[in-house]
């Protein structure tokens, strides 16, 4: 592996976890960032634009009234010149609204990209969504400790805005 794939795996992954931060933090601009325009993701009932799922996808989540987390763990990624191929594995903890409150979800599956770097960014060309573990997590109360923690929120009202400074999306796109 030469410097420039090196450096080609580390902007993908990034551009994974950005996928992540906005996801959990709400952020629709960040969201779409990772996306080339004209890129489809495919995410089970939605197929469509990336840039539109962004849209989307916030509004929804925010209806669930608790934060969510989506880890990004192995991924596979296979440069080819300016595309690649990634597969990376991802565990999720979806909020969700049922009857009689809210909790939480455990999601486990792999996002199946197709990459492409342009202008010298790479970005999501291609997305498919697929679930290989889908389990609602038992009612139990929480654990009291999280009582001496701030509590994730999503957008300004997370303390990791005070630690991010807000940034177009033009530049969430160099970053």
């Amino acid at each position: 592996m030469d410097l420039a794939e090196v450096a080609a795996h580390i902007e993908i992954q990034q551009v994974l976890y950005r996928y992540c931060r906005g996801v959990d933090r709400g952020d629709a601009a960040m969201i779409a960032s990772v996306y080339h325009p004209g890129a489809i993701d495919r995410h089970g009932a939605w197929s469509g634009p990336g840039k539109s799922f962004a849209e989307y996808l916030v509004p929804n989540m925010d209806k669930a009234g608790r934060v969510g987390q989506h880890h990004i763990t192995n991924a596979l990624i296979e440069v080819r010149g300016d595309e690649a191929r990634v597969e990376s594995y991802y565990i999720a903890l979806h909020p969700e609204t049922r009857e009689g409150g809210t909790g939480h979800v455990l999601v486990c599956g792999r996002y199946l990209d197709r990459f492409a770097r342009r202008d010298g960014a790479w970005l999501i060309d291609d997305r498919e969504v697929m679930v290989d573990v889908s389990r609602p997590l038992t009612d139990v109360a929480d654990w009291a400790g999280a009582a001496n923690f701030p509590a994730g929120q999503r957008r300004e009202a997370d303390r990791s805005a005070e630690l991010f400074a807000r940034r177009a999306p033009a530049d969430l796109a160099d970053a």
